[in-house]
């Protein structure tokens, strides 16, 4: 018998909180919260997902699954109400006794994590590790710094990028002509004014991430940083897949499925009179 507090353990030890950045950090949002009652959840059936969108809560309810884990949060900060679409989830949830757990940024800079898992798909070779200022430690390793997979610019670089992810483009921001060089790479939606800083002191010059503000996004332009985003969720579920076959070696009495996030809108562009 696997209970929700085996699992959480398990989770703790591969994604430490001493590896959280943020303040964004692991917990159980709905379900058990002492030990004592974890340890008396069964679980048999688990959904991983990015994000606790309306379609993984509904799916992870059809399945009767015991737990939704997740890298997003339902709640990204302290709410003393609850109303429209969080409450929704969360009646779905608790009607049908599924906890759902948050995995936090510790996944992102963990070994083999949410990062890791994004530099292998996109093929690229790590140098060493890019760190950044954590929660509950001095500094934590966030980024990868990884080499360039060949010679190329900037615009040869996003069709690349763009290929091994399966996209049909990426966000750009830059300078399409500039020689490809070390390359930083940070999975999800971490990468602020504080890495950019960084980045900038350790000459790097491109930045692949999921994605960000346009603040940062604008003042790392403007510090010479070329940036590529890949979109929403989009870098984050290589490292949830990987955290869902973790799980099925870990404890393989249980069921597991993953859920994707397929992009919910598309860039149109202008078109002329004459294809109206």
């Amino acid at each position: 018998m696997t209970t929700l507090h085996d699992i959480t353990k398990f989770l703790q030890s591969i994604a430490p909180r001493e590896l959280s950045v943020r303040d964004i950090e692991a917990r159980v949002e709905i379900g058990p919260q002492t030990e004592s009652e974890q340890a008396k959840t069964t679980v048999n059936r688990i959904l991983v997902a990015t994000y606790p969108s309306a379609r993984a809560v509904t799916k992870a309810s059809q399945d009767k699954a015991n737990l939704l884990i997740t890298y997003r949060p339902i709640f990204p900060f302290a709410l003393d109400r609850l109303y429209g679409f969080d409450l929704i989830r969360v009646r779905l949830l608790t009607k049908n006794y599924i906890s759902a757990y948050t995995i936090g940024s510790a996944w992102a800079s963990a070994n083999g994590g949410l990062t890791d898992a994004l530099v292998e798909t996109l093929g690229l070779k790590a140098l060493k590790e890019f760190r950044t200022l954590g929660t509950y430690s001095e500094t934590v390793p966030l980024g990868r710094i990884c080499e360039p997979p060949g010679v190329m610019n900037h615009s040869g670089f996003a069709n690349y990028v763009a290929g091994k992810m399966g996209l049909e483009g990426v966000e750009f921001g830059g300078e399409l002509d500039d020689e490809l060089g070390p390359i930083l790479v940070i999975a999800g939606d971490l990468t602020d004014l504080l890495e950019i800083s960084e980045a900038k002191k350790q000459d790097i010059e491109t930045i692949v991430t999921g994605e960000l503000l346009p603040e940062t996004r604008t003042i790392a332009v403007e510090e010479g940083i070329n940036t590529v985003e890949l979109g929403a969720f989009f870098s984050e579920e290589p490292g949830m897949k990987r955290l869902k076959y973790q799980l099925s070696l870990e404890f393989a009495e249980l069921k597991l499925d993953f859920i994707d996030s397929p992009p919910l809108s598309k860039t149109l562009r202008p078109y002329s009179q004459d294809m109206a």
